[in-house]
């Protein structure tokens, strides 16, 4: 508006003003500032001067004081306090004034603190407190002016002047991540250059306060000082100059300012000047202002708040730059979804989804694909955290495999987006970490929220804790992040524990009803109910959720078997080897077809699930390997990615998995009637790919081992279904590491379950006399027994006998000696059968009395009460105990040592052999 011929500028002008200076100006932006951006956390003026006074002890200077200290402004009393105590206490008790009215800001620390540092006076300890960050409060627009200068490309960023003594700018721009470049001058000096285009130059022309003195009277303020008169020239030269929170005093400074901005025409500045107060002809009659208002390129803004104005321009600033990336995470917007939104995506696609494929943005946003309530509670939850309802960073949705969550998570994401315009959203992409300080270098803007988004969050559990610490330690509560997990993997990682003070979590806990009712009611418009449409519609749901509650918890998937069993039934079998021809139909992969990949992470996902212990499925660097693509990362696009949208298999993190048991179950009975070498073949490629990772890698990690002892998987007593691959992969891995003795080990136990008892005995002689090269003696502990079970099953019980008597010494464990012990006895009792030689009658004793003084199994009691009812049998005394039964055990060793067969001749050498476990086991 207009004012007598002088026209001012409102805080909307000025923002819209810096703003397009910012992002599209061609001069860099240098920001002038005064004790107005500090007011708030600095004393101000009026407190510093009732701080000067009580400086003064002496009744009578009091009294003198009060009688000098009578301008009409703040600023005039101000100069006339510190004239008086420069002339009465001196330079020193003004520059303890200044410390006491800054260290007021750190508010981190105690008045007693405080108090403490302002009488030690150590500048030292006070620079050190500047690091600490988290101490100091900020204004608003400090801080904000800090982080604009923070994110603002070193050619658009000038130098920063200012009269304040404080350090709070410095330490503005250190909390937003930034390096500042900190000068004083006290007396004469000249502006420097920071050493790093990335550094911030701030420069405080009235001193500082805790180095050197700080300037407050007219003699002090007015003197001449050429250097910074001549840097100033040099530094603002070709600058847009903005004032904020600067009355402009007659000084040095201020003449310097003046005189710069009359050269406008030869040295390229423009002046932007913000005033507090609004303006009126009055303000232009005379002093500066009178000077500067008929100036060419000299424009002046008032009633501008810095605390306002500075938080405003930041946020429009951040939010009209291009989205800085974050590498590794897709970055989402609604431009995004609409495009998704626009692409193709056919009902055979939906179907798809329910059949168990990998749901993608598409699948997402059709409105077919119906949302179960876990999406609306989990965008509740988010909504509440970036409201501030509830103090967590972090919310999870956490759930078995194959429950929906990844399809929820997406689902979330999409409500997320379309209904709020304070959030930026990025999307883990498989494979990436997070990487806290990347995404702390993400522009922090006011009432904005960056929102990150990972399936598979139990990968990511280290880079969580570390990215909330970060978070913590910067102050930026603008990070938030939604995840889902699998459950076994998230309590795996204890998840729970390390992320509780900033984690919410939302368990599964099985198909409700009302979404069973929703999925069902989605299948019927689709015309995809199936095998399900024979069941009467008001029982459809009900057999759904009573379906996947049956397994829920207790094996993965539940959910996506329940749908495949209740549409597909008997015809899964069918609907599966339908599947097996389309993927043989596909572009090979490295050198196997894409039928033969997903078998491949079929055979491993059963073994998997058959293991007594937890193992791992099939990873992506194994069949990168296998199939032969040269990078792991090529497993995604060349393999998960169709088998995906083929509702086949999965992958999550470094592991893959067919989508239900039920799936892998009937493609491996396929290709076993189809083709009874396919899997062989496969299972070869697999374990001969592990075992070469691991021979390059020096480590057996747990999916090279899963993969490597495939063979034992696949083999157990009494079932022969994978027979012919148990052994294909026994041999792979002797084949691969033909002096690892745990392989051989692993391959004579595979034979004897195949009943191939005399084969198992040749590999078990054949390594006997290679034992010395082996790489891993410390296997023997395995190799022996298992050798004795097939000498046992050869009816080769002197054998038997002896190679657990082998074993006895080499036992870690109390249990490891009963399982020999009650070995032992089975040959003992079969050879005193033939034979009737009471030293093996004795042993067996001996073997009953040792047994029977530790702690059993139930299957192990079941051993031993057979052989105390063959004891029974045989009229036979009381069990032996302590030495008397290690001396018949060890008597009746030595008694079939020599007739032992020759095969054991390499083993048993010369000499007697001790049976004695070391002490801490007899």
């Amino acid at each position: 508006m207009a004012i007598d011929e002088v026209s001012t500028g409102d805080e909307d002008d000025l923002v819209t003003r810096l703003k397009t200076l910012l992002i599209k100006g061609d001069k860099p932006v240098a920001f002038i500032t005064g004790s107005g951006i500090s007011f708030g956390a600095v004393d101000g003026v009026g407190k510093i001067v009732e701080n000067m006074r009580k400086l003064v002890d002496d009744a009578a200077a009091r009294d003198r004081f009060d009688r000098k200290v009578v301008g009409a402004t703040a600023g005039e009393r101000y100069q006339q306090a510190a004239d008086f105590v420069e002339f009465n206490l001196g330079q020193d008790e003004l520059n303890k004034v200044i410390r006491q009215a800054v260290l007021r800001a750190c508010t981190g620390k105690s008045t007693a603190a405080r108090t403490s540092l302002y009488r030690r006076n150590d500048p030292a300890e006070l620079i050190a407190l500047e690091d600490q960050t988290d101490l100091w409060k900020l204004t608003p627009g400090v801080e904000a002016l800090g982080r604009l200068l923070r994110h603002l490309p070193a050619e658009r960023r000038g130098p920063v002047i200012t009269t304040n003594f404080d350090p709070l700018l410095e330490i503005a721009v250190a909390k937003a991540g930034g390096r500042p470049n900190f000068q004083y001058f006290d007396l004469d000096g000249k502006l420097m250059r920071p050493h790093h285009k990335d550094q911030v130059n701030i420069a405080h022309v009235h001193g500082y306060w805790c180095w050197g003195d700080t300037l407050h009277t007219a003699t002090q303020l007015q003197k001449k000082r050429p250097q910074l008169h001549g840097s100033l020239r040099e530094s603002l030269q070709g600058h847009t100059v903005v004032v904020v929170g600067y009355s402009g005093w007659d000084d040095a400074f201020s003449r310097s300012l003046r005189e710069r901005v009359l050269e406008q025409n030869t040295q390229g500045s423009d002046l932007i000047w913000c005033s507090f107060p609004k303006l009126t002809a009055d303000d232009f009659s005379a002093g500066l202002f009178q000077e500067l208002h008929s100036l060419p390129r000299t424009y002046f803004y008032d009633v501008i708040d810095a605390n306002k104005v500075f938080p405003r321009l930041l946020g429009e600033y951040l939010a009209a730059l291009p989205q800085p990336g974050l590498k590794g995470w897709r970055h989402l917007d609604n431009a995004f979804l609409d495009k998704e939104a626009r692409a193709p995506h056919d009902e055979n696609d939906v179907i798809g989804f329910f059949d168990g494929a990998e749901p993608g943005w598409r699948t997402a946003l059709d409105s077919r694909v119906p949302r179960l309530a876990l999406v609306e509670e989990l965008t509740g939850r988010v909504r509440d955290c970036l409201d501030g309802v509830l103090d967590k960073r972090i919310v999870a949705a956490v759930a078995p495999m194959g429950e929906g969550k990844s399809i929820t998570l997406r689902q979330a994401t999409v409500d997320l987006l379309r209904s709020r315009d304070d959030i930026t959203v990025y999307w883990r992409e498989p494979g990436s970490a997070i990487d806290p300080d990347a995404v702390l270098a993400l522009p922090q803007r006011p009432d904005h929220h960056i929102l990150l988004v990972s399936d598979d969050g139990a990968l990511v559990v280290d880079d969580l804790q570390r990215l909330s610490l970060a978070c913590t330690a910067r102050g930026r509560t603008d990070v938030h992040v939604l995840l889902t997990a699998q459950e076994r993997e998230w309590r795996d990682q204890g998840a729970a524990g390390r992320l509780r003070p900033t984690l919410e979590t939302l368990s599964g806990t099985g198909l409700t009803e009302p979404d069973g009712q929703t999925l069902v009611t989605a299948w019927e418009q689709l015309g995809a109910l199936g095998e399900l449409e024979g069941t009467p519609p008001d029982e459809r749901a009900g057999r759904l959720v009573e379906l996947a509650a049956a397994s829920y918890g207790q094996r993965d998937s539940a959910l996506v078997g329940a749908m495949l069993q209740l549409r597909y039934g008997p015809l899964l079998r069918a609907h599966v080897g339908t599947l097996l021809q389309r993927l043989k139909a596909y572009t090979p992969v490295g050198n196997c077809s894409l039928r033969e990949c997903f078998l491949m992470i079929a055979i491993l996902h059963t073994a998997c699930l058959r293991a007594r212990f937890k193992a791992p499925p099939l990873s992506r660097r194994v069949l990168a390997r296998a199939v032969g693509l040269k990078s792991p990362d090529a497993v995604e696009w060349e393999i998960t990615d169709p088998l995906g949208k083929e509702a086949a298999a999965s992958g999550h993190g470094p592991a893959l998995w067919v989508r239900h048991p039920s799936i892998a179950d009937a493609a491996l009975d396929i290709s076993k009637e189809q083709d009874p070498g396919e899997l062989a073949a496969v299972v070869r490629k697999l374990v001969t790919a592990a075992v070469e990772i691991a021979q390059e890698t020096g480590t057996f990690d747990d999916d090279l081992h899963a993969a490597a002892y495939l063979s034992l998987r696949l083999s157990a007593p009494n079932e022969k279904r994978f027979t012919q691959e148990s052994v294909a992969a026994a041999e792979a891995a002797v084949t691969a590491s033909p002096r690892r003795l745990s392989f051989r080990t692993a391959q004579i136990t595979v034979l004897r379950r195949a009943d191939r008892i005399d084969d198992a005995l040749v590999v078990a002689a054949r390594t006997c006399r290679e034992l010395a090269s082996m790489t891993d003696r410390e296997s023997e502990i395995k190799f022996f027994p298992a050798w004795g079970a097939a000498a046992g099953q050869a009816r080769q019980y002197a054998s038997n006998i002896l190679l657990c008597g082998v074993t006895l010494p080499l036992s870690e464990h109390e249990q490891d000696v009963v399982v020999r012990l009650l070995g032992m006895g089975v040959g003992l009792a079969e050879l005193h059968k033939e034979t009737s030689d009471p030293v093996l009658l004795d042993a067996l004793r001996g073997v009953v009395g040792l047994v029977s003084a530790r702690r059993l199994t139930a299957r192990r009691t079941g051993h031993l009460n057979r052989h105390r009812q063959y004891l029974a049998t045989q009229t036979a005394s009381p069990p032996l105990e302590g030495a008397d039964a290690w001396a018949a055990v060890q008597a009746a060793v030595d008694a079939l040592v020599p007739t032992a067969d020759p095969s054991l001749a390499p083993l048993l050498g010369k000499g007697k052999r001790s049976v004695l476990p070391r002490k801490g086991l007899l």
